[in-house]
């Protein structure tokens, strides 16, 4: 056999360029559907959390609820109504401000549970 006919029985087939462009940008394609999927359930999962969050852990639960008052023990007579207050925007002087308060709280001003409790 020729040296030429040898050299072109080891010959290696060249493919088109637009078959290995296919590839890449199907490969592609496949990579940017991983990326939505791995991106949708990331977003999935922090919605989970955050419904997690909004409901609670049982935040109606009596003991709990016990334990977040910032008075505890107070007892609000039958009768009372609390007043309409201006709340303090922090512009006005914070000592006339409270004396406004218990000047509007002047029936129970004695009770300081109760104007802890409302203010």
């Amino acid at each position: 056999m020729s040296s030429e006919f040898q050299q072109a029985m080891h010959f290696q087939p060249v493919y088109p360029t637009r078959i290995s462009s296919t590839i890449d940008s199907t490969e592609k394609e496949s990579q940017k559907g991983k990326l939505v999927k791995e991106e949708g359930l990331k977003k999935w999962t922090a919605l989970e959390e955050r419904i997690r969050a909004v409901e609670g852990n049982h935040l109606c639960d009596l003991v709990k609820a016990v334990n977040m008052c910032l008075v505890p023990n107070i007892v609000i007579p039958k009768k009372f109504r609390v007043p309409e207050f201006i709340k303090y925007t922090g512009t006005q002087c914070p000592i006339t401000h409270l004396k406004a308060y218990c000047n509007k709280m002047a029936e129970v001003v004695d009770n300081e549970k109760l104007l802890i409790h409302f203010f």
